[in-house]
């Protein structure tokens, strides 16, 4: 398939020229940042007025970071590369579409294969720390949905463009529950009726699915975002693979994605090296919580936050690199928002006029904050992975091993102990809890996929090992080192010195 230089154009291109200015990314720090306190004059505002900006703090303020560049970047580009990759005015991308529609009322694993794909990018990290913010405020400079009038060229007389679709992993991990919920995005989006077609919703699972890939192919999707991917609805179920192999199917029609989840959940995809290089072939991110020495940090996150400022007069205390901040937050970008929230609410509440360090403390010892709440922070601020074991949705050995306090050992797969640690006291671990399976006793499909899960952390943990010893050999503006960071960070140096 050849491809004429004009066609890589935005301006030509049907799906892309509506898009030319949105996909920009030459200038996307300050189209991204957002602020609702901008232009406002918060010395004359009521205290009324106080309240609701605060309100809009946690779901409304985006500050920017070295990541949010990087990911955003990534994704437009992956966005214009399948669009690219989809010119309704080539007659053979035309004939692939009708190819694809005639296989409606097939199975998944009828489908013919195909070698090229569309890109995947994958997302994972711990609850809190903005990777799903990162993506929404991305997809917030885009547009959802473009009417097409028109175009002989591109062979239709109206087209429902569908630009990106956010969709949160079904409850229970089905495929069906999935599939419902991606043609309830498009209806919201399109303002179609697929998921309350009696055709449609009377197939079966694999049929529906083949059937829904085709819709968004029709709807020339530009990406799909699978949200909300966790142990308990993808890895730790038995319905796992057949949406895995959905996820290869969907960039198979040229659907380009984003799978986003917790480290674990995400974990399924680890197991085959086929859906590693598939779902990963635009980027793989790990949010953590930031450190406190993190550019990330003391120079973005921290200082936006305590930018986010109602009350009448200044703070009493400063807090220019972000520490009383991190040990209220632990890192965490939804914590430090919501410590900076509630602790100006209870000064207003209280009827004064500056916040000050008691108010913190007031605010993350009241109900804002419940007892696992501050044992997830203290656990990161003070580099404690006990306080961390009873979240099962937490990497604690990752993060011991990390910090540099767990022993290594010559089986990665069994669990730390509580001496490997540092601790005195001795940890009773998940094999010691639970009751032996009896002689000639199998496990069930529940505790194979448990099992499976597991093996596959402790091959991320021996591989994240290999990669920091690689990156300890690699000189210090080598890419695979600091030299990407620093390069990003003297963009941000550049970006504030024009602002």
């Amino acid at each position: 398939m050849s491809i004429e230089l004009g066609q890589l154009t935005d301006e030509s291109h049907p799906f892309l020229s509506p898009l030319a200015a949105a996909l920009q990314v030459d200038d996307i720090l300050p189209r991204i940042r957002y602020s609702p306190l901008d232009g406002l004059d918060v010395a004359s505002l009521s205290n009324s007025e106080r309240h609701v900006l605060l309100d809009l703090m946690q779901e409304r303020l985006f500050e920017p970071t070295t990541t949010t560049l990087e990911l955003a970047t990534r994704l437009f580009r992956m966005i214009r590369r399948g669009y690219l990759s989809r010119d309704p005015r080539q007659l053979s991308i035309r004939r692939e579409t009708m190819a694809l529609a005639a296989c409606s009322g097939k199975k998944l694993s009828e489908l013919p294969s195909s070698s090229a794909y569309a890109q995947c990018i994958r997302v994972s990290g711990e609850t809190g720390t903005g990777k799903s913010y990162e993506i929404k405020n991305a997809l917030r400079l885009l547009p959802q949905c473009i009417v097409h009038s028109e175009n002989k060229a591109a062979g239709w007389s109206h087209q429902v463009q569908l630009v990106w679709l956010y969709v949160p992993m079904s409850h229970d991990g089905t495929l069906g529950g999935l599939l419902l919920n991606i043609l309830c995005a498009i209806d919201e989006a399109a303002g179609t009726s697929y998921s309350t077609q009696p055709s449609l919703i009377r197939l079966s699972n694999e049929k529906l699915a083949v059937h829904v890939g085709i819709i968004l192919r029709i709807h020339a999707v530009g990406v799909l975002v699978i949200d909300e991917i966790q142990q308990r609805n993808f890895s730790g179920m038995a319905h796992g693979g057949l949406a895995a192999l959905f996820f290869l199917r969907l960039l198979n029609f040229g659907i380009p994605m984003v799978l986003m989840g917790n480290p674990f959940g995400l974990g399924a995809l680890d197991r085959y090296s086929q859906d590693v290089r598939r779902t990963s072939s635009a980027g793989s991110f790990d949010f953590e919580p930031i450190s406190l020495d993190d550019f990330d940090w003391h120079k973005c996150i921290a200082p936006g936050v305590w930018r986010y400022y109602v009350l009448p007069e200044p703070m009493t205390f400063s807090d220019p690199g972000g520490e009383i901040l991190f040990q209220y937050s632990g890192g965490f970008r939804d914590y430090a928002c919501r410590i900076c929230h509630s602790a100006q609410r209870l000064a207003l509440d209280l009827n004064e006029r500056a916040l000050t360090v008691e108010h913190l403390q007031q605010a993350y010892e009241g109900v804002d904050f419940s007892q696992k709440d501050r044992d997830l922070i203290e656990g990161f601020v003070h580099r404690d992975p006990i306080r961390l074991l009873d979240f099962e949705d937490v990497r604690c050995e990752h993060y011991a091993h990390k910090w540099g306090l767990l022993s290594q050992t010559k089986d990665n797969s069994k669990e730390p102990t509580a001496e490997q640690y540092g601790s005195k006291s001795p940890l009773t671990t998940e094999s010691e809890m639970a009751p032996p399976e009896s002689a000639g006793r199998k496990k069930n499909p529940h505790a194979r996929e448990m099992t499976a899960a597991k093996q596959a952390a402790a091959k991320r943990a021996s591989a994240e090992k290999k990669r920091a010893e690689g990156k300890a050999l690699c000189d210090g503006d080598d890419l695979r080192n600091e030299g990407l960071k620093n390069f990003l960070i003297k963009g941000f140096d550049a970006f504030r010195n024009v602002a």
